[in-house]
């Protein structure tokens, strides 16, 4: 396991679009060769890259985490948000920190927001990173119940008496990721909803997919990762042996030196 004993992320409070966004900031040590912009995955927040990539620091890269809003401490979406609300949001904050096409660095829904970005040039970026993204439909039984029944037990459930039922049967399902956050039920559902392959063929900047050998995560089986190569040009693919869904944190010191590579190869 990696050991981070450099400088601290500094925390900052920014405000786009009336959306209170909280993010952490570590400035590259010596000349700044880039900026990296990590997106972490739906359910989860900005720390959780750290052990994995504060090093990266130490190359002369400048790093910028951002709390997606409604996770973290950002602050909760003010309407049900789509994934274009999600993607606005994060080059806002790119614009608003004058951040030059930084490499965006997503993992699973993160990266579904990153490709996005990408896609529709929200903001120049050098380069891509897919970490275990997800962002395409999948068919299977397992992940057609989750979607089915997400979708059905808000308007049949919503009287107050019958929100145990509602629970158990979302947590029966697997839909855990709707029963954590109940307040971005609506946006979850909004999320699972939507895919990105016809926007995979529109990224045009070098892109490099990282996947853990063992995801088996409803939303972004391994699997996947061969559309992503097949779909994006330009695109240099990593598969992490022994890891599953969260391979930076599985298999830190792999991760690292993946990512490493490909950042240093856009800076030269």
């Amino acid at each position: 396991m990696l050991q981070y004993t450099m400088q601290k992320p500094r925390e900052r409070d920014i405000v786009v679009g009336a959306q209170l966004v909280h993010y952490y900031q570590v400035d590259s040590v010596g000349p700044q060769k880039n900026t990296l912009v990590f997106l972490h995955g739906w359910g989860s927040n900005s720390p959780l890259w750290f052990p994995s990539t504060l090093s990266l620091a130490e190359k002369g890269y400048e790093l910028i985490f951002i709390d997606l809003p409604g996770f973290g401490r950002s602050q909760n979406p003010q309407k049900p948000f789509f994934l274009e609300e999600y993607a606005e949001t994060v080059a806002g904050v790119v614009e608003k920190l004058e951040i030059r096409s930084p490499i965006v660095i997503g993992h699973s829904f993160g990266g579904k927001t990153a490709i996005r970005i990408a896609s529709k040039q929200m903001v120049p970026l050098s380069g891509l990173v897919l970490v275990d993204s997800s962002g395409l439909p999948h068919t299977s039984f397992r992940t057609q119940v989750k979607i089915g029944i997400a979708k059905t037990v808000k308007p049949i459930f919503s009287i107050p008496l019958l929100q145990g039922v509602r629970t158990g049967l979302l947590r029966l399902s697997g839909s855990d990721d709707y029963v954590a956050f109940p307040e971005l039920r609506e946006t979850f559902i909004n999320i699972i909803s939507e895919h990105v392959t016809e926007e995979l063929s529109r990224i045009a900047v070098p892109t490099m997919v990282i996947w853990g050998e063992r995801d088996d995560n409803s939303y972004s089986p391994v699997g996947d990762a061969a559309v992503f190569q097949k779909n994006i040009q330009n695109t240099h693919i990593r598969i992490i042996k022994n890891a599953g869904h969260y391979c930076f944190l599985d298999q830190q010191q792999e991760f690292t030196d993946s990512l490493s590579s490909f950042v240093e190869s856009i800076h030269v």
